[in-house]
């Protein structure tokens, strides 16, 4: 493969399979060791100690073509995570057009059973939201020219017109619908500005001893609420109630102790009883947010040609 041979495998490359179904240009394999150095890996492994044996497989990331840019992004914004004390996997290399990283596993907090230990890993999940605010309030932002503000909001809804409302769904141009989605994307803009992973849905975290954290690299400031409504309105499994108020009063208790949002709305005493600015605001980020994600839906399904997506919209 193209961008791959100058990679730092930690051995002998055996194999590699691709892994799932990613809404993305980029591919995802799980590379393994070859056979031999599986036999010797077993064979030296009651000799050596864990920070001096190699991981049993990684993840190789494949770009389309030639993007450096992309590239640095990632690993900057990696790096940013990690000073963040959010668990992202470990970059071990890196060429203008490919990404070697950690291996993760399988196990999506979509794919999660509902169990107690659900509603704790939604804890968790909204914990991980809260370091992400408070470092980018206390950090140089990854990606300081980016922000989810009115003009990034409008063109994500532009895009949902595009791809979701009329090649998926053949919906004919409303002017009403547009002076809507001018509304939604202004109001949503003028709510407290937070850093945003700007993905943060089940599919892009990974179930270990702690959670970890993937596809990050378009991190930006945005609305207040944006990650929490991902996490919670996710499109790929229905999050249990108790779970969804779990999240909530652990986001409400955080932001008021350290990134009061007075300018929202009063901090009611009880958590899992929002005000009602505070719920408008939660509406309207819900809202941007379930639009933006029909529109990458939409995408791949008529553009693409995934049509597995079709279940997610």
């Amino acid at each position: 493969m193209p961008g791959v041979m100058e990679l730092p495998f930690p051995w002998p490359v055996g194999g590699a399979m691709r892994l799932g179904l990613h809404a993305s240009l980029r591919r995802f394999y799980r590379v393994i060791p070859s056979p031999e150095t599986i036999s010797e890996r077993q064979q030296s492994t009651a000799t050596l100690s864990s920070g001096d044996t190699p991981p049993a497989s990684v993840v190789l990331v494949l770009y389309e073509r030639d993007d450096a840019e992309a590239i640095t992004r990632y690993t900057n914004t990696a790096r940013w995570f990690n000073e963040a004390r959010v668990r992202v996997p470990q970059v071990f290399g890196a060429t203008n057009r490919s990404l070697l990283v950690e291996d993760g596993g399988d196990l999506l907090l979509a794919e999660h059973a509902e169990t107690q230990e659900l509603t704790q890993r939604y804890v968790e999940a909204t914990q991980v939201i809260l370091s992400i605010q408070a470092h980018g309030s206390a950090s140089q932002n990854p990606n300081p020219d980016w922000q989810l503000d009115a003009g990034r909001l409008r063109n994500e809804l532009a895009f949902t017109e595009e791809y979701a409302l009329r090649h998926w769904l053949n919906s004919d141009p409303s002017q009403g619908r547009d002076r809507a989605f001018e509304r939604l994307a202004i109001a949503t803009a003028k709510l407290p500005s937070r850093m945003c992973h700007r993905d943060y849905h089940s599919r892009n975290l990974l179930v270990g001893e702690e959670l970890m954290v993937v596809d990050f690299q378009d991190a930006m400031e945005g609305p207040l609420f944006y990650d929490l409504v991902s996490l919670l309105g996710d499109d790929y499994r229905d999050v249990p109630t108790n779970a969804m108020v779990a999240a909530i009063e652990t986001f409400w208790a955080g932001d008021r102790t350290s990134m009061p949002v007075s300018t929202i709305a009063h901090v009611p005493d009880e958590p899992s009883l929002l005000t009602a600015g505070a719920r408008q605001a939660l509406a309207l980020t819900a809202a941007q947010r379930s639009l933006k994600a029909l529109g990458t839906f939409g995408y791949q399904v008529s553009v693409a040609g995934c049509v597995e997506y079709a279940i997610c919209a």
